[in-house]
């Protein structure tokens, strides 16, 4: 009789201590950390994507960024966005995953500008 609980209390823990690693990394449940930063990276991303438009339409109203963009190669356009782009309460961006992200959007649009 004895041995019966024995073995039923050994499966208790075992599943228990399998549980542990299973929902939090298996069935999509956080920690409190985890979700708090899975919530800045997600605020981030939604600032970030909100401000890429002005950033663009910015960058290409400066004919001296628009000449350094003609020179530049693509892989450079984030280095021109970081030179060029103010916000307008005065102060830079200063990630560089936004630079990047602008600068991939004004790929196709330094020529059109050039042609205005």
């Amino acid at each position: 009789m004895e041995e019966k609980w024995t073995h039923r209390a050994v499966g208790a823990g075992v599943g228990a201590i399998a549980m542990l690693f299973v929902l939090p990394f298996g069935a999509g449940w956080y920690t409190a950390g985890g979700a708090k930063t899975l919530a800045h990276e997600a605020a981030t991303n939604a600032v970030t994507n909100a401000l890429l438009p002005f950033c663009v339409k910015e960058v290409l109203a400066d004919p001296t960024a628009v000449a350094e963009l003609k020179v530049k190669r693509v892989s450079d356009y984030d280095d021109v966005v970081r030179d060029h782009y103010k916000r307008t309460d005065g102060s830079a961006t200063s990630d560089y995953m936004f630079w990047r992200a602008c600068g991939k959007l004004l790929v196709g649009k330094v020529e059109k500008a050039a042609s205005n």
